[in-house]
């Protein structure tokens, strides 16, 4: 059974108003994360915030649908938020596409063991400061009262958070376990998640996968020359693997 990665005491408020799935992830914390010294659950969204304000939680896992006030609602509430949130939702919907998109952990039910602890150890490595926690949440409440079409991506990098149209992204390329993004205002965004993360939720826009270390913007792409490169409208050359080169020959005909 996989193991968290840090021995830092944590707290953590669980907001669910299905008491039985809030105490079953409360008895899966309490079995697979030692390092959980604080933990209290709340069943009523109407009380949430007040509740997580008094808590003070390094951690909220926060379920989406709940009678009252949704989970988006409850944040709302809070105004200076220094905790990380956890979504967690019985049902792939709308909502999870938003929160992805805007770099926001989530859990479906019912919970795995190894995606929460997976969790877990992200937010332990990986701590997100105040500041870009509220930008993020920002963009997430902007995405979830638009289009799916006209989603902002959050790239968070070392300086801070960037937010991204797909339209407005030429190219994605995987540095070891980080993506750089290009950007039709050629800028470079560098963060800490792989190439494979974002080629699942920019697919739907028209990406495609070219190489093991690239997925390019079709609507950017001018030709592929006789070397069999793709080449770009802004004169970029991005490489095509020889198993790969019938699949983008063919979505390029579509």
């Amino acid at each position: 059974m996989p193991q968290t990665t840090d021995n830092k005491t944590l707290s953590v408020v669980i907001v669910d108003d299905e008491e039985r799935a809030g105490d079953a992830l409360r008895l899966m914390l309490e079995k697979f994360v030692p390092q959980i010294t604080d933990m209290a659950v709340c069943t009523d969204a109407r009380q949430a915030a007040g509740f997580i304000t008094q808590r003070k939680p390094q951690i909220v896992f926060l379920d989406i649908k709940m009678p009252y006030l949704s989970g988006f609602d409850v944040l709302q509430q809070i105004p200076n938020q220094t905790f990380k949130v956890i979504f967690t939702t019985a049902f792939n919907e709308f909502a999870i596409k938003a929160i992805r998109f805007s770099a926001f952990d989530y859990l479906l039910k019912p919970v795995d063991v190894e995606e929460l602890i997976n969790t877990i150890n992200r937010f332990i490595i990986q701590q997100k400061e105040a500041g870009q926690h509220a930008a993020l949440l920002q963009n997430m409440l902007h995405n979830m009262h638009d289009t799916a079409a006209n989603f902002r991506l959050a790239i968070p990098f070392k300086e801070g958070v960037h937010f991204i149209r797909p339209s407005e992204i030429l190219y994605c390329e995987g540095v070891s376990n980080y993506t750089r993004f290009h950007t039709d205002d050629n800028k470079q965004y560098l963060t800490s998640k792989t190439l494979g993360e974002y080629e699942d939720l920019l697919e739907p826009y028209g990406f495609i996968r070219s190489h093991k270390s690239y997925i390019v913007n079709r609507n950017v792409i001018d030709y592929i020359d006789s070397d069999g490169f793709i080449v770009l409208k802004n004169g970029a050359r991005i490489e095509i693997s020889k198993r790969r080169k019938a699949e983008v020959m063919k979505l390029m005909k579509t």
